[in-house]
């Protein structure tokens, strides 16, 4: 490893709390650790529990047993949930691009849609179908 301001070759120079290498340049007495990749950008939660709790969430274990199961609460559970969307809208950002689009399936939405019609009266203002609760449900308690 080479010093960052003087440009030659440092010594080893112990280990740091963690357990990294230190290393310290000779001439100018400067002690530094080489640097290294931080998945998780800062968290102290070791990366084989992220992997746990990411590989429970995709089997669609709810957050509450999770934090049961693993005993990590369930604010650093949704971080690395956030963490690990970002970190793939940005691969999929990068790696598919210039892709043409020729159908979009919105069968989802349109049977929520249509259900939605289906459960109004007659007499009932259709726009509340597709755009918010049903008249009746705004009323008074039935």
């Amino acid at each position: 490893m080479t010093c960052h301001s003087c440009r030659i070759q440092c010594q080893k120079h112990g280990k740091d709390r963690k357990g990294h290498q230190r290393n310290r340049c000779q001439q100018c007495s400067k002690t530094f650790l080489e640097p290294r990749e931080k998945p998780l950008d800062g968290m102290y939660l070791p990366m084989e529990k992220a992997e746990t709790i990411l590989k429970m969430l995709v089997q669609g274990v709810s957050i509450r047993s999770i934090e049961r199961l693993t005993d990590i609460h369930r604010d650093t559970i949704l971080r690395v949930l956030v963490k690990a969307g970002e970190r793939c809208e940005k691969l999929l950002g990068e790696k598919i691009a210039n892709v043409p689009v020729k159908d979009v399936e919105l069968d989802e939405i349109w049977h929520f849609v249509f259900k939605k019609q289906k459960a109004l009266r007659p007499g009932d203002d259709p726009s509340f179908a597709t755009h918010g609760a049903s008249p009746r449900l705004i009323g008074a308690r039935n």
